[in-house]
């Protein structure tokens, strides 16, 4: 059943959301579109945004016909992405422009606040996209990224002395952060757990990304793929959420996840 939230949800808009969508994926063919617990990735996107009640509008950035129905479908906006931002080694920076100009154009709107929902990261919660904007909104951040404990912790990672090839051999030096008594006294064989607790990393998920306006207007987002600010805040989510869709067995394991978190938290989702 087509999603009957407006959107627009309200005349002025302060946040928008935007689900990057290409037709072309390596791994699986039309990716987008591959259904996890009976609905579309690109659906899954399109239903926690419009949930998220902080979000004001909701648009699909995408080249294909195919794709634009379906987000039609689901009650998405579809900003036409021009096929050079289109590409496989397209950046973010193209399809962040062109949605900014394309709303300006079309409708007068100037968000301040830009949300990326990638559909590739379905198992998404709308009260954390809310949490991430109110954050937004009460920090000087220049943007907010989803993160979750580094999966491989860089204390058991090392600069290598020498030619950095298969088969060579030479000195090895611990990363600058970790040179610590603790390390000294204890060595680099420790439980991930415990290292993680004592030192502190997170990995970017790529989950919830949130920028502002003006970073995507410089002309360092199309000559560098750079839709960021310096003050960059994060935003810990549960590493369960964050999950590879690449084949069927992992899309069979996400649904799982789904449930299993909607469950400890309570919540009823629109997914």
């Amino acid at each position: 059943m087509a999603n009957t939230v407006k959107n627009p949800k309200r005349e002025t808009i302060e946040v928008a959301a935007i689900i990057p969508a290409r037709a072309g994926q390596q791994s699986i063919s039309y990716k987008n579109l591959q259904k996890l617990g009976g609905k579309t990735l690109v659906q899954w996107a399109i239903e926690v945004a419009l949930e998220a009640t902080t979000v004001d509008v909701v648009i699909v950035s995408t080249e294909d016909e195919k794709i634009a129905e379906e987000a039609k479908k689901f009650g998405a906006l579809v900003a036409p992405r021009p096929e050079q931002y289109s590409q496989p080694t397209s950046g973010d920076g193209g399809f962040y422009h062109h949605a900014v100009t394309w709303m300006e154009e079309e409708f007068g709107w100037t968000p301040e606040l830009l949300i990326n929902l990638r559909p590739t990261s379905p198992l998404r919660f709308a009260s954390d996209i809310d949490a991430m904007v109110a954050h937004m909104k009460k920090t000087e951040a220049d943007g907010l990224k989803s993160v979750i404990p580094a999966p491989l912790h860089p204390y058991k990672m090392w600069h290598l002395e020498g030619k950095p090839e298969v088969g060579a051999s030479g000195k090895l030096t611990p990363l600058a952060d970790f040179q610590t008594d603790f390390r000294k006294q204890y060595g680099p064989d420790q439980p991930r757990q415990k290292v993680q607790k004592l030192f502190p990393i997170f990995f970017q998920d790529g989950q919830v990304d949130i920028t502002r306006r003006k970073f995507v207007l410089r002309p360092e987002c199309l000559e560098n793929e750079n839709v960021w600010g310096e003050n960059l805040h994060g935003y810990v989510l549960d590493p369960r959420t964050s999950t590879d869709l690449d084949e069927p067995a992992d899309f069979i394991r996400a649904e799982k996840i789904y449930e299993e978190l909607r469950g400890e938290r309570g919540e009823n989702s629109a997914n």
